[in-house]
C-alpha cells in the first residue's frame, strides 16, 4: 500500500453497493478521503453540509424520493461543490436536467477509473 497523505474529501452517493466500493477504490488511488455508503440524496444533502467535500460523485437514480439531480440543486442553496453526475440511465431529460447543474460532468456507466479522474480532475481544476 502507497503511503500518501490524503488531501481531498469526495462524497460518494451510489445506491448500488460495488459500484460505491468500486469508485471508492478509484479515489482512494488519486489520494482521496471518501465518505460513502450513502445511497438517498436526502442523506447526501445533510453530509455535504457536514463534511464540506471537494468533490460529490452522484448517481442519478437513487433510494427514495429524492433523486441525485434534485440532491444536487438542494445542495447548490449553500454549496459549489463540483459534482461527477454517473447514470446508468442516460436518457435526454436526466442529462438535460444534470447539465443544468452548475460546476458538473455527466458520465454513464460503465466507467473506467480513468474516466473518472478524468472528469474529477476537470471539474477540480480552476479556469485560468
Amino acid at each position: 500500500m502507497k503511503n500518501q497523505k490524503v488531501t481531498k474529501t469526495a462524497l460518494i452517493v451510489e445506491d448500488n453497493l460495488i459500484l460505491s466500493l468500486l469508485y471508492e477504490n478509484y479515489l482512494k488511488e488519486a489520494v482521496f478521503k471518501t465518505v460513502g455508503e450513502i445511497k438517498s440524496g436526502a442523506v447526501a444533502v445533510d453530509l455535504v453540509k457536514k463534511y464540506k467535500p471537494e468533490v460529490v460523485i452522484m448517481d442519478i437514480c437513487l433510494q427514495g424520493e429524492m433523486d441525485g439531480v434534485t440532491a444536487m440543486e438542494k445542495i447548490r442553496a449553500f454549496s459549489e461543490v463540483p459534482v461527477i453526475f454517473i447514470t446508468g440511465n442516460s436518457d435526454p431529460e436526466n442529462m438535460k436536467r444534470a447539465k443544468s447543474v452548475s460546476k458538473s460532468r455527466f458520465l454513464t456507466k460503465p466507467i473506467s477509473e480513468d474516466k473518472l479522474m478524468r472528469a474529477v480532475n476537470e471539474v477540480l481544476t480552476p479556469i485560468a
